[in-house]
Order: C-alpha cells, then sequence, then structure tokens
C-alpha cells in the first residue's frame, strides 16, 4: 500500500526542492520528437521561449 506521508526524518522542505530538481531536470532534458513537431509547427522559438517562461518560474517555487 503506498502512503503517501510518513516521517523518514527529511523536512517536507528537503523533499519538496528535490522534487523541484527533478521536475526541472525533465524540462531541460531535450525531447527530439516534440522538438521536431514545433519545427514542423513553424513554432519552435515560441516553445523555446515558453520553456524559458516556465524555467523561470519554476526556480520561483525553490523553498529556501
Amino acid at each position: 500500500m503506498y502512503r503517501s506521508h510518513y516521517d523518514d526524518g527529511e523536512s517536507k522542505q528537503d523533499k519538496w526542492n528535490r522534487g523541484l530538481d527533478l521536475f526541472i531536470e525533465s524540462v531541460y532534458k531535450p525531447d527530439p520528437e516534440l522538438r521536431q513537431c514545433a519545427h514542423e509547427q513553424l513554432c519552435y522559438h515560441e516553445l523555446m521561449a515558453i520553456r524559458e517562461e516556465v524555467l523561470n518560474h519554476l526556480q520561483t517555487l525553490r523553498w529556501h
């Protein structure tokens, strides 16, 4: 059974930031198929601009 919350000695802050880092990695990771679709639909530069906006926003979600 999956338990969504248990005490493992780590702070919520550390877990959140680690999860955020993994999500940011997934945004950085190139997706050749998606990028090819963007080229074909003539919106590659827009896709990359949106990606940058999302990455900037993700940094604001970090707990300090």
